[in-house]
């Protein structure tokens, strides 16, 4: 989900609908009153989002981020990333270098235990879990045809689409991704009350891995996939392999309905400083402590560029952009370290990830002014250059 869902409070098109008399046919309720009360802070109005279930991490046993007494970074580099952050509508900004957190700071009045919508952030750990469940052995390759998890395309030219296509974003699927409408794909997906029964029903109109395309349905129909491999729910296969792994604190999907399924291409709520756990594990190459809960050779194979877009692994971006898909992600220049990758969500959820120099940043916030990917990690890795050189 990358845009606003369906903007303010929608009164024009409702009536529109009326006056057309689509509101005689079978309306989704649950989907019209989501889209009237959505809130204007959709990243930090965690209460909104209803039912919810619960993602169960080591609870209030999750120990604090170990914080380092001194930094190599300069302060002027830290002030850079700080202001900048602020004047984008960030409510959380946190740095941690070489396993120690050096900066951590708040706004708005939010605090570290507050939960927050991750956003498409999520759909890297939908691409993690795929690691674990090959390494389990609940499916066999990426490669393999999703017919074999998904029998209702059995004989269907979809079918034939791979676990692959989902994961590099190159299905070929119906992307009708608008936000003014009701009646949009993207917008039923998110606000609708079954995702399941949307995902399975898309068409195919293209070929296959022949074209990126950022589809929010494959990482929807990927979560079906997985749930299907694992005989576990999304949430359940989460908590187990690897939101308690991380010694994170619980957190919480949102369902489509009361007992229904979860939008794992989306909507994933938990603290700031959960996610720079998450990004500590990256940078350590899927390894925790002297647990290894990711294989090492998936966190690689999710940084390889994508057959079709070189900025996009398995559901992971890996470089700044400049032009392409500006409405994702904009960069006014390259980052400064080559090997950084990333985390997206809406409203630019960032977790920056920066092996060369043991560097995860981690941004939360509401819809910026301005954003530029440059800035943030740039001011810092920068700096650092600068004092180590000299």
């Amino acid at each position: 989900m990358t845009k606003s869902f369906l903007g303010p409070k929608l009164w024009t098109v409702v009536g529109l609908m009326a006056v057309g008399g689509l509101l005689r046919v079978a309306v989704d309720w649950r989907l019209l009153g989501r889209s009237l009360t959505y809130p204007d802070r959709p990243i930090t109005t965690a209460t909104w989002y209803q039912p919810q279930q619960k993602v169960m991490g080591i609870g209030p046993q999750a120990p604090p981020l170990t914080k380092a007494e001194t930094t190599e970074i300069p302060q002027d580099a830290l002030q850079t990333a700080l202001e900048f952050a602020e004047a984008q509508n960030s409510v959380a900004l946190l740095v941690m270098h070489r396993d120690r957190l050096v900066l951590e700071q708040y706004w708005q009045g939010h605090q570290a235990a507050d939960l927050v919508n991750s956003m498409s952030m999520v759909k890297t750990l939908l691409a993690l879990l795929i690691g674990i469940a090959i390494d389990e052995g609940h499916i066999a390759s990426i490669q393999e045809p999703v017919s074999t998890y998904l029998p209702e395309w059995a004989n269907d030219p979809r079918g034939d689409i791979t676990i692959a296509d989902l994961l590099y974003m190159q299905s070929g699927l119906r992307n009708d991704d608008r936000t003014d409408t009701l009646r949009s794909d993207l917008v039923r997906l998110y606000g609708g009350s079954d995702a399941q029964k949307l995902a399975l029903g898309i068409p195919l109109v293209g070929n296959p891995g022949e074209a990126f395309d950022y589809n929010n349905f494959n990482s929807q129909l990927l979560s079906l996939v997985l749930e299907r491999a694992t005989r576990d729910s999304f949430g359940d296969y989460l908590s187990s392999r690897l939101w308690q792994p991380l010694g994170a604190g619980d957190g919480f999907l949102w369902l489509d309905r009361p007992g229904g399924h979860a939008k794992p291409f989306c909507c994933f709520f938990a603290t700031a400083p959960d996610w720079v756990r998450l990004g500590q594990m990256l940078l350590h190459e899927g390894q925790v402590g002297e647990t290894q809960v990711v294989p090492s050779a998936w966190i690689g194979q999710m940084r390889r560029s994508s057959p079709l877009e070189p900025t996009f692994g398995l559901h992971l971006w890996l470089k700044a952009r400049t032009s392409a898909y500006p409405q994702v992600n904009y960069a006014s220049s390259a980052p400064f370290a080559a090997d950084t990758f990333y985390l997206d969500g809406r409203h630019h959820q960032r977790v920056y990830v920066i092996p060369s120099e043991e560097l995860v940043i981690v941004r939360i916030g509401e819809d910026p002014p301005a954003w530029n990917d440059s800035v943030i990690v740039n001011a810092i890795v920068e700096g650092l250059r600068d004092r180590q050189e000299n």
